[in-house]
């Protein structure tokens, strides 16, 4: 909010936008902040808004939704890392991975190189039958799992997806 109210300060386009002269006094940031607290918190509007621009951008054909990307960031839990139950889970399909191996066995096979091996010839992936793989859930925070990013960091972790 800060840099925001510094760009409208400076910035005669802002300034045109929001209706303020050259001469008007911008608004404190904290005036936003409070705002949200009193009379937004709690309602859906902020998100009603951006579900408006991306329609808008959308039937425009600005957006291309044939392939959509996720980022995905895990954040520490707050859990007890030996607090947890093992619990069966089932496998889930991972839309667009056989077209992207498809791509890249083509690839490799033009680079002569073999083709990647089939996850599922993997004997270490999972355990369990066939469609289901074991995994941890902490006790202390049902939203977190088991996180390990090689071998040096495993601790228990949210995921937070942006799409």
């Amino acid at each position: 909010m800060r840099q925001t109210i510094k760009d409208i300060e400076v910035n005669v386009a802002y300034r045109w936008f929001l209706g303020l002269s050259m001469l008007d006094e911008v608004p404190h940031f904290t005036t936003f902040g409070k705002n949200y607290t009193r009379r937004f918190k709690g309602t859906d509007l902020y998100e009603r808004i951006f579900e408006r621009v991306l329609c808008e951008c959308m039937s425009c054909g600005f957006v291309d939704m044939s392939t959509v990307f996720i980022d995905s960031t895990h954040i520490k839990a707050a859990a007890n890392n030996k607090k947890f139950i093992k619990a069966a889970a089932e496998k889930t399909a991972r839309f667009y991975e056989s077209a992207l191996k498809a791509e890249i066995d083509k690839d490799r096979e033009e680079h002569g190189k073999k083709p990647l091996k089939d996850k599922d010839d993997d004997p270490k992936d999972g355990s369990g039958s066939e469609g289901e793989r074991t995994v941890k859930t902490s006790t202390t925070d049902p939203e977190s799992g088991w996180f390990h990013k090689g071998d040096h960091m495993k601790k228990m972790a949210s995921q937070n997806m942006k799409v």
